[in-house]
C-alpha cells in the first residue's frame, strides 16, 4: 500500500508538472500574437512594420497550433518518440527572431538582448524545437538577471554549430548547477524559497530537446557572476 501511494503521489507530481510546462510553452507565442493585435490595433506599429508584425504573429500562430498538436509531452520527448523535421535554416535570423520575441519581457528588467551572429552561419536542425530551446533558455537568464545583458552568440568550427547564451544576471552556484536539469527540483524550489519566480522551468525539455538533435548542452557559472549556457549540435 506504502509503494502505491508513493507511485500515486509520482504521478500527480508528473501531471502537475505537465500541465505547468504546457502552460509555460504556450504562453510565449500567445503574447507575442497579442501584443501584435494590440500594437496594430493602437495604431502603435509603423506602416513599415506592420508586414514585419503580421509575419512574426503567423509564424506564431502556426508554431502555437503544432505546439498543441505536440502536447509538449514531456515523456514523450524523453522516450525518443518525437519526430524531427530537420533543415538547413539561417542562424542569425532565429536568433534574433528569439530577441524580438523577448524583447519587452526583457525590457521590463532593464535588460537588453544582444544578438551576435554572422549572416553566413547556418545550423541543421529542427525550427520549432530549436525555438523552443532558445526561448527556453533566454526567457530563464531574462527571469534571473535585472538591469544587465543577455547575449545570444553563434558561431562555428568544423564539426559544430555552436550556440551560447550568456547573461550578467545572479549566476548559480555548484549545487544549483547540479540539478537545474531536474524538473522537479526547479519547480518546488522556485515557489519555496527564490523571489525570482520558476527557475529554469522547461529546461529540463530543453535538455531533452538538444540530446534528439544529437547534441550537448552544459551551463558554466558563479553566484553573482552571470551564467554561459552551451549548444553544440553536429552540422
Amino acid at each position: 500500500l506504502e509503494t502505491l501511494m508513493k507511485e500515486i503521489d509520482t504521478l500527480e507530481k508528473r501531471r502537475r508538472q505537465f500541465m505547468a510546462d504546457v502552460s509555460h510553452e504556450l504562453r510565449t507565442p500567445l503574447t507575442t500574437i497579442r501584443g501584435v493585435i494590440e500594437g496594430l490595433r493602437e495604431r502603435m506599429i509603423s506602416e513599415d512594420e506592420q508586414d514585419k508584425a503580421l509575419q512574426l504573429a503567423q509564424n506564431e500562430s502556426k508554431r502555437l497550433i503544432r505546439l498543441v498538436n505536440e502536447n509538449l509531452d514531456y515523456e514523450k520527448i524523453r522516450a525518443n518518440q518525437i519526430q524531427l523535421n530537420k533543415q538547413r535554416l539561417p542562424l542569425k535570423e532565429l536568433l534574433e527572431m528569439t530577441a524580438d520575441q523577448l524583447e519587452h519581457a526583457a525590457a521590463e528588467r532593464g535588460n537588453t538582448i544582444i544578438v551576435n551572429a554572422s549572416d553566413q552561419l547556418s545550423v541543421f536542425a529542427d525550427y520549432d524545437r530549436l525555438m523552443q530551446i532558445f526561448i527556453n533558455i533566454t526567457k530563464n537568464s531574462i527571469q534571473f538577471c535585472e538591469n544587465g545583458t543577455i547575449t545570444l552568440i553563434a558561431k562555428e568550427n568544423e564539426k559544430e554549430t555552436i550556440i551560447e547564451i550568456a547573461d550578467t544576471g545572479i549566476g548559480m552556484n555548484p549545487a544549483e548547477i547540479e540539478q537545474i536539469w531536474d524538473r522537479f527540483y526547479k519547480a518546488i524550489l522556485s515557489r519555496t524559497s527564490t523571489p525570482y519566480g520558476e527557475f529554469g522551468l522547461g529546461l529540463s525539455i530543453v535538455k531533452q530537446l538538444v540530446l534528439l538533435h544529437e547534441g550537448v548542452i552544459d551551463v558554466q557559472s558563479e553566484k553573482g557572476k552571470g551564467a554561459l549556457f552551451t549548444i553544440r549540435l553536429p552540422k
